[in-house]
């Protein structure tokens, strides 16, 4: 069976603003079960591991600075934030009927296991989707890092980054209108063009071990689904 890791942003949370009954955030459970859906029908054939944002409760270097607070605080608040989101979509994935396991790599065992090797075998073994939170549990390290560790850690080869976009562009999309999509494009020339779309840290590892990114469109219908099957959706770096 192959193995698939799907980086997915805090943002799938807080698509909605939040009403004044819903509190700080609002949960888009429509998005939520459309990717459990398409989960659902990939685990016949494919182990999915998650890896989980927390940038719609707290973003560690945007808002450390607003808030005037140290950067190992703000980063050890953000790794907080993707043990809530982790927790909200493990519960959602379970009333879908998926079987789902939360690794955390924080210590938080009223919540959810730690991420070790037993605990990753475990869970793909009994053929569980796992959701991983608690971003690499070091500071300085983002969400797409930890996309591509773990990618490493199930045995994956493959990354599938979800974004508000159809794949890579040559410029932000949303702030210049002649941005260009760029299709495939090699490790060497990602980091050579300096693209924004992930970390040099990601994109290092990922090349080092021979890990293919793609990036794609989540708001796309059964857009998971065509990531993994249908070669020329979205953008690849490889």
């Amino acid at each position: 069976m192959k193995h698939i890791l799907l980086k997915i942003s805090g943002e799938v949370f807080n698509t909605e603003k939040a009403s004044s009954k819903g509190g700080a955030f609002s949960v888009n459970k429509d998005l939520i079960k459309n990717i459990a859906k398409q989960i659902k029908s990939l685990q016949k054939n494919y182990n999915i591991g998650i890896v989980i944002g927390g940038g719609n409760l707290f973003r560690g270097t945007t808002n450390g600075k607003q808030f005037s607070l140290t950067p190992n605080t703000s980063h050890q608040i953000g790794m907080l934030s993707t043990i809530i989101n982790g927790t909200i979509l493990k519960d959602l994935f379970e009333k879908e009927k998926i079987q789902t396991e939360h690794l955390t790599s924080i210590v938080c065992p009223q919540i959810t296991k730690i991420i070790n090797t037993e605990n990753i075998t475990q869970s793909l073994n009994e053929k569980k989707c796992i959701i991983f939170s608690g971003g690499t549990g070091n500071p300085y390290f983002t969400t797409d890092t930890t996309a591509v560790l773990r990618a490493l850690q199930i045995g994956s080869t493959l990354v599938l980054k979800a974004t508000k976009v159809d794949g890579i562009y040559d410029k932000d999309p949303i702030k210049n209108k002649n941005a260009k999509l760029i299709k495939k494009i090699s490790f060497s020339d990602f980091i050579k063009k300096d693209l924004q779309v992930m970390d040099l840290t990601a994109i290092t590892l990922a090349k080092q071990n021979n890990i293919k990114i793609k990036v794609f469109n989540l708001f796309e219908n059964n857009s998971i689904v065509k990531a993994i099957k249908e070669n020329n959706f979205g953008s690849t770096i490889n």
